[in-house]
């Protein structure tokens, strides 16, 4: 039979479809339409839970878009050897290829929880003595923002990527960062074992359930770190950033003007309430004199002038240069000496905890004692000293040639080429000079002897080393930069005695103190080298959240912020 003619016009013939079939097909739709909706509904949940899930991982089996992301991430990674803009590339390539190319910060429109924690720490990147701008921040946003447009096909897929490899770079440089501090991610960087570590570490951190947590133990444990990015936290809340400077007028000259000036400083910086009485402005001063490594005295000297004249922001970039340096050193060691040449201090550091503490004289500015790590190997008792011949040469040889006492007052010896002693009357100083003057100078071991009665011996490229010092009433000074670059110790037995307890075995019949007071001359080695790390950090922090500012002394904060190293 031939199909029925319709006439163009014409009215359709009635449909004679029994009621079963079309209830049938209506409820066909209806359950279409529902599972329609009920499909985006739970793909809708999926999406939201899945920005609120630690471990969005196990979500990404049901990511509508997973087999279309892999196949273009694996297509652009094996095409692309380098990004502009990324700064550790190469790791997120291979953590990449490493688990499949799947996605870990995004999930179809949507971005995880620990996409969205990333940018808090990031936004917060100033606690941590770090610049938010380092890490692509508007650049993350803004793809963020395109991806939820929900616009599908090859723009979708390419700023899905583009987010997903914005995000790893961030975080593995932020990680780099908050352990190892600010690095040249040049090709040798990559080779370095702890590079790959950071891979793991990465790993770990999204896999965590507490992804914060898990990024920011990568920092160092050591004691003074800790005590400073905690005092940093604290210091942001209370001093407003600003470039602003104080103009201190001379105290000397206009002794009110001074103190009004000073006020604004000890308020802004929270060391004093408005309106203070004179008792409360001295006791700020001192305070703020304290905490500036100076004598709190409550006397405004030149050093005084110059701390109060800093503007926050300033201060602000000396704390995050110096917890800079103490992630780059991150100490390990569970006993160590640290020198800390702006602070004119030496600890001693046991279990992560400071047990031992004396105050030391440092390298004047024309003689800088050097940044060494070494490792003490030996302590000698009431030595003599062998005078270093820049000394000799610019110092002692003018006084020999025109004052024949000397020698013998000082109790210096003049030695020859043989090891031989060399009376002075045997030399014609008037055809000596600094280039055929071949003697060296030795003193004996004496109350007046230049390293006191003991030093501590650690090898290293410079003539550098720790040792007492007769001229005690230097240690009354709070700028204490005035040796040749050796280090010397106020309390010189105390680190003797802690020296031969802990690291020498056999010390029953060894008192190091009995030795030094008796004039006794004796080489003490001991059976466990110690590390000794000397060091410039001119900010420190203690248990109370109060940060010190030491004087930069050798200027080298000053050569680094000047030009920015440290933000690179």
């Amino acid at each position: 039979m031939e199909p029925t003619k319709i006439a163009t016009g014409s009215p359709a013939p009635p449909d004679k479809t029994p009621r079963r079939i079309k209830m049938s097909n209506a409820l066909k739709g209806i359950l279409l339409f529902d599972i329609r909706v009920i499909a985006l509904a739970g793909l809708f949940v999926l999406s939201t839970s899945y920005q609120g899930h630690n471990k969005g991982q196990t979500l990404l089996e049901q990511d509508f878009f997973l087999p279309a992301f892999t196949d273009s991430m694996m297509h652009f990674l094996n095409s692309t050897k380098e990004l502009n803009n990324f700064k550790v590339f190469p790791l997120v390539n291979s953590y990449y290829r490493a688990s499949g190319y799947k996605p870990v910060w995004t999930y179809n429109f949507s971005v995880s929880g620990n996409a969205n924690a990333l940018i808090d720490l990031i936004n917060n990147a100033e606690k941590y003595g770090l610049e938010k701008h380092t890490y692509n921040l508007q650049e993350i946003i803004n793809t963020i923002d395109k991806i939820k447009i929900h616009e599908e096909g090859d723009n979708y897929l390419s700023n899905r990527i583009k987010l997903e490899l914005l995000l790893s770079d961030a975080c593995l440089t932020l990680m780099t960062h908050l352990e190892m501090g600010y690095q040249k991610f040049d090709s040798s960087f990559f080779t370095m074992p702890v590079a790959t570590n950071l891979i793991s570490e990465f790993d770990k951190a999204l896999k965590s359930n507490d992804f914060k947590k898990s990024v920011l133990s990568v920092q160092p444990k050591f004691i003074e770190y800790v005590r400073l990015q905690k005092s940093l936290e604290k210091y942001l809340q209370y001093a407003l950033q600003t470039d602003e400077k104080f103009s201190i007028p001379d105290p000397k000259k206009d002794s009110a003007a001074f103190r009004k000036e000073a006020e604004k400083v000890l308020i802004k910086l929270h060391y004093l309430n408005r309106r203070p009485t004179t008792d409360e402005y001295l006791a700020a001063l001192k305070a703020f004199q304290y905490y500036h490594g100076l004598e709190p005295d409550g006397k405004p000297g030149r050093n005084t002038c110059e701390a109060l004249s800093r503007s926050t922001h300033e201060r602000y970039r000396q704390i995050a240069l110096n917890l800079d340096r103490l992630r780059k050193d991150n100490f390990r060691a569970d006993q160590f000496i640290m020198v800390n040449i702006p602070a004119f201090q030496a600890r001693i550091y046991k279990s992560n905890k400071i047990i031992g503490n004396t105050r030391v004289i440092v390298g004047a500015p024309k003689t800088p004692t050097p940044l060494i790590t070494s490792r003490i190997q030996k302590i000698i008792t009431n030595p003599s000293w062998a005078v270093p011949r820049s000394i000799t040469l610019n110092e002692m040889l003018p006084k020999l040639m025109t004052d024949s006492s000397f020698l013998s007052r000082k109790r210096f010896m003049l030695i020859d080429e043989n090891q031989k002693k060399v009376e002075y009357h045997q030399i014609d100083w008037n055809n000596i000079s600094a280039e055929s003057f071949g003697y060296r100078l030795k003193q004996d071991a004496g109350s007046d002897n230049a390293l006191g009665s003991v030093k501590f011996i650690f090898p290293s490229p410079y003539p550098v080393y720790l040792h007492d010092t007769p001229g005690k009433h230097m240690f009354s000074k709070d700028i204490r930069a005035f040796s040749h670059g050796c280090i010397r110790v106020q309390n010189p037995d105390m680190l003797a005695e802690y020296l031969v307890r802990e690291f020498l075995k056999e010390n029953e019949n060894i008192d190091v103190s009995e030795l030094i007071h008796n004039g006794v001359s004796k080489e003490i080695i001991l059976d466990q080298p110690v590390d000794i790390y000397i060091r410039y950090i001119t900010c420190e922090a203690d248990d109370n959240q109060r940060i010190f500012f030491y004087k930069d002394i050798y200027r080298l904060d000053e050569k680094e912020l000047s030009k920015d190293e440290f933000l690179q």
